[in-house]
């Protein structure tokens, strides 16, 4: 795929990963939500990962989440945030990259 649809993909995933975290910093109670989804996980590798980051500092957590770099980036990827966001928050983050969903 092209190089600027890896862009537009990483800049979505950043868009959502930001809402999270208002909603996060604004709710800290809903940070168990993580731990609950990381629990589900079959994959034991990648769930001990995120167990051992979510045992942390959530200003850690969250500057690593937020991080525009190739890092952070390739830890939006997998992290567990599913469940925060308001389901007409996601779909209006969404509908803002609409355009962007087919490779050129």
């Amino acid at each position: 795929m092209p190089e600027y649809f890896h862009k537009k993909i990483d800049a979505r995933l950043l868009r959502l990963t930001e809402a999270v975290v208002r909603r996060l910093d604004a709710e800290p109670a809903l940070r168990s939500r993580l731990a609950d989804n990381v629990s589900r996980w079959p994959n034991r590798r990648l769930r001990a990962q995120w167990e051992r980051r979510l045992a942390g500092p959530w200003p850690v957590l969250r500057a690593q989440l937020l991080a525009q770099t190739d890092d952070g980036a390739a830890l939006r990827q997998d992290a567990p945030l599913g469940g925060i966001l308001p389901a007409a928050e996601r779909t209006g983050i969404m509908r803002e990259f609409a355009h962007d969903a087919v490779p050129t």
